[in-house]
């Protein structure tokens, strides 16, 4: 009984996809380096890895699949991969790989680019040694991709041996961290029981403190952080090289789209002047960025509904949205299902990290510098009125 019970339990496997091109080349040194057998030797030992005795991967390389319908071509099979892969590793050897045009982006360029827009934490970059051909502009695109993304791919391999090592580097890494934020994924859709449905018996007024309270001791937990006296729910960060940056906190206790709910929050940025310390208390405090947690989820519309205008920098990304206004310095973030305190954190913790791997840090630091500025200039003019 148990041999029938354990074979009807078949291992979902997790979907690998290499991509790179597929054959040999020369790198800078003259030598051949052998991708075509790299690519093979990957998806032969990435299959042949068990867990308890188990297979949990199935691994994807073009140059092994069988024949697909006539109605794809290898660029929409290729980028299908892409996207349906939960890891995928990208080789980059310096060549961005075949186009449909001369002014069109190359397939591996694609395809990285589909891996980053279906999950960044899923994608992998292994740099190679680069190909000693002639570089087009197709290919240097590509290499711009790279530095635009700021992707960290460790030190570049010299050796197929040296890739392979970094290759199962990677995939552990990658399999770690999918775990980990499939499980605080899986704990926010849990939205039925323990606290988030106790945050769902709350009146909005319950509800928007316990969200602004939560959101609060995420920012008070980060280092060289502190309340600002007498202000509930506005923080100061300490910023290395810069001044204090001001984080004004709210929270929208419901659906976005609820006028009740949204109306709570408002447009918080027109009483900036009074939120930031006076010029002669924090001289060199920074901001306010208005930090909104939402009880659902959070649209770009309705990011730019609540600044009142479209014409803004908006993000949709993994925390929310998050929008500076280049004129004003105006910038909003949205918290996106803060349910219960666990989401909240997460969401706080996912807004930093998208702050580092954009580079954005810097410029929402000049942004708030900037917005200081224009509110001491109100908050001067305010104090000079009869």
């Amino acid at each position: 009984m148990s041999q029938a019970w354990e074979a009807q339990m078949p291992v979902d496997k997790i979907r690998v996809m290499i991509s790179s091109r597929c054959k040999d080349y020369k790198g800078p040194d003259g030598k051949l380096f052998k991708l075509a057998q790299l690519r093979q030797d990957l998806k032969r030992e990435i299959e042949a890895t068990q867990l308890f005795g188990e297979p949990i991967f199935e691994c994807f390389i073009n140059e092994e699949e069988p024949a697909k319908s006539a109605a794809l071509d290898l660029w929409d099979v290729c980028l299908k991969e892409a996207r349906r892969a939960q890891i995928v590793i990208a080789l980059y050897n310096g060549s961005a790989g075949w186009s449909k045009g001369p002014a069109d982006v190359g397939i591996c360029h694609a395809e990285l680019m589909a891996g980053l827009q279906s999950g960044r934490e899923r994608t992998r970059v292994i740099q190679l040694p680069l190909s000693s051909a002639k570089s087009i502009r197709r290919d240097e695109r590509f290499a711009e991709l790279l530095t635009q993304e700021a992707l960290f791919s460790g030190a570049p391999v010299e050796t197929a041996d040296q890739a392979l090592a970094l290759a199962r580097q990677s995939l552990g890494q990658a399999v770690a961290a999918l775990v980990r934020g499939g499980s605080a994924v899986l704990s926010k859709d849990s939205y039925a029981l323990g606290e988030a449905l106790a945050w769902s018996r709350l009146s909005f007024s319950g509800r928007k403190a316990a969200m602004e309270a939560s959101c609060s001791a995420a920012l008070l937990d980060r280092s060289a952080a502190r309340p600002v006296v007498g202000q509930p729910h506005q923080v100061l960060l300490g910023e290395a090289d810069a001044a204090d940056l001001l984080i004004c906190v709210h929270a929208i206790p419901a659906a976005t789209s609820t006028a009740a709910a949204r109306e709570m929050v408002g447009r918080p940025f027109l009483s900036d002047h009074l939120h930031l310390p006076s010029a002669k208390a924090l001289p060199e405090a920074a901001g306010p960025v208005h930090l909104i947690a939402c009880h659902r989820t959070a649209t770009e519309k309705q990011a730019t509904d609540l600044l009142g205008f479209p014409d803004a920098t908006v993000v949709s990304t993994g925390f929310g949205v998050y929008v500076a206004d280049p004129v004003q310095r105006i910038q909003l973030v949205l918290l996106a299902n803060c349910r219960d305190a666990g989401s909240t954190r997460y969401a706080v913790q996912r807004f930093f990290d998208w702050l580092d791997r954009s580079g954005q840090r810097d410029l929402l630091l000049q942004h708030a510098q900037a917005r200081a500025r224009i509110v001491r200039s109100i908050q001067a003019e305010a104090a000079s009125a009869p």
